[in-house]
């Protein structure tokens, strides 16, 4: 490992709710998180990550750091405004804040909360709508060579945080390093990612968004109004279906408004509703809903109800491979 710490013959140390620092191959232990299966929209629900330290450190005899944490969750929570990490361990228990958009991650010259979304990505999620939050204690830590066979060094990070007003099942991201060691991507020891099994948000606004499992059809964006270009995709190479192997496929899609009154249907088998081949076994569809349903300027499109068929019309895939529609509602932040 060629670094300015090659002397030091193993590597450091951590603690805490976010990163931490060791050189060569000893450094934070594995980190692990506790997310439940489920929780209630517009409430707050609570996070833990639990690591620890193992300092490896030959001179100087000591390492000073600060702990860095982070989240990644669904944009629609809005945790720069409300999430809350703490943490406790063995060094003493205490607060993070969010580290500022203005500064920089050395490493990646981007700021931190971008160099961890390029890292790190969105894990098993299949979209992207969701942001990593980076922290830092407002304490520092010092730890000495092989303090951790003297005494614990383990620490949990807890994240309080409201989950939002939308359905969803959707697996969160975590990370705990060190604050001078920043994020070097070949960089193993000194931090510590992971992601969450699903979380599903129930009795919230809208259609569920099943961010995890595999879709036969998407929208995107997610968030959309009727008055912004949206794509309608559909998947063959997820389940077997009457449409498989198809090479003409079209979309039979109505309009609704707020009060469930049919605004517009296209029900017909011609290019405006046939869908365009794309990567592997997906076919896409683009349109803008206001035009394609000519509304009046007085109508506002409140969701989309929409089947997948064949040539014919006879042939028909809804959500879930069942006899009924995929939906899409109209919401933006």
């Amino acid at each position: 490992m060629n670094r300015p710490f090659q002397r030091l013959k193993y590597v450091y140390l951590f603690i805490g709710v976010g990163m931490t620092i060791f050189l060569m191959h000893c450094g934070l232990t594995a980190l692990t998180v506790t997310v439940p299966a489920t929780a209630k929209a517009n409430e707050r629900a609570t996070f833990y990550m639990h690591s620890g330290a193992q300092p490896r450190i030959e001179e100087p005899n000591t390492y000073t750091t600060q702990l860095v944490a982070g989240i990644m969750v669904p944009k629609s929570w809005n945790a720069r405004q409300n999430a809350v990490l703490t943490y406790t361990s063995t060094k003493g228990n205490g607060t993070l804040r969010m580290i500022p958009d203005s500064e920089t991650e050395p490493v990646s010259g981007l700021n931190w909360h971008q160099a961890a979304k390029k890292m790190f990505g969105v894990g098993p999620n299949l979209i992207d709508d969701f942001e990593w939050i980076i922290y830092r204690s407002t304490q520092s830590f010092t730890f000495t060579n092989n303090e951790d066979e003297r005494a614990d060094l383990s620490f949990d990070v807890k994240v309080e945080c409201s989950v939002g007003s939308e359905n969803m099942l959707v697996s969160l991201g975590f990370y705990v390093g060190s604050s001078i060691e920043n994020l070097r991507p070949d960089d193993t020891d000194y931090k510590k990612f992971t992601f969450s099994n699903p979380i599903e948000i129930y009795e919230g606004e809208g259609d569920l968004l099943d961010f995890v499992n595999p879709q036969l059809s998407t929208v995107q964006p997610v968030k959309s109004f009727d008055n912004d270009i949206i794509t309608l995709s559909f998947d063959a190479g997820v389940i077997e279906t009457e449409l498989q192997n198809l090479d003409d496929v079209y979309i039979q899609i109505k309009a609704f408004d707020e009060s469930d009154q049919l605004l517009g249907e296209i029900n017909t088998r011609d290019i405006k509703s046939k869908l365009k081949p794309s990567a592997g076994k997906k076919i896409l569809l683009d349109i803008w809903p206001r035009g394609y349903f000519n509304m009046q300027p007085n109508a506002q499109i409140a969701r989309l109800e929409y089947f997948y068929t064949d040539g014919t019309g006879t042939k028909k895939v809804g959500y879930g491979n069942t006899d009924q529609p995929f939906k899409y509602t109209f919401r933006c932040q």
